[in-house]
C-alpha cells in the first residue's frame, strides 16, 4: 500500500516561479522591458504582476472617486430643485386659500354686477309630516 506524503515545497515554488517568469518573459519579449530598465536590473520585470495590480487598483480608486463626486453634485442639485418647488407650492397654496374667502369672491363678482345681500338669509323649516 502506498504511503501518504507531503509535496516537496521546492517543487511548488518552482512551478509558481515558472508561471511568474512566463508572464514576465512574454512582456519582456512584447514590450522590451529589459531595454527600458537595463539588462542588469530585473526587478521591474520580476514584479510586473504586482505593478499591474497596483495600477489597476489606482485606476479603480480614481474612477470610484469621480463617480462619488458626481453623485454628490447631482444630489445637491436635486435638493435645490426640491426646495424651490416646495417654496412654489407654499406660495400657490396660500394664494388658493386666500382666493376662496368670501371677501375675495365678492370682489371678483362685483365686476359682473353681483353684490352681497344686505338681508340675512331666511331659514326654511319643513315638518316631517308635511313632506
Amino acid at each position: 500500500m502506498a504511503k501518504n506524503t507531503f509535496r516537496q515545497p521546492e517543487r511548488i515554488a518552482k512551478q509558481k516561479q515558472r508561471r511568474k517568469l512566463r508572464l514576465a518573459s512574454w512582456l519582456n519579449d512584447f514590450i522590451g522591458l529589459d531595454r527600458l530598465f537595463g539588462e542588469d536590473n530585473a526587478w521591474p520585470i520580476q514584479h510586473i504582476d504586482r505593478i499591474l495590480w497596483v495600477t489597476f487598483l489606482l485606476i479603480l480608486y480614481i474612477g470610484l472617486n469621480h463617480n462619488a463626486e458626481r453623485l454628490v453634485r447631482r444630489t445637491q442639485r436635486t435638493k435645490a430643485q426640491v426646495d424651490e418647488l416646495r417654496s412654489q407650492f407654499t406660495v400657490l397654496q396660500a394664494d388658493f386659500n386666500k382666493s376662496g374667502k368670501q371677501s375675495e369672491i365678492s370682489k371678483r363678482v362685483a365686476a359682473m354686477g353681483l353684490a352681497d345681500s344686505q338681508t340675512p338669509p331666511h331659514k326654511i323649516v319643513v315638518k316631517t309630516d308635511e313632506h
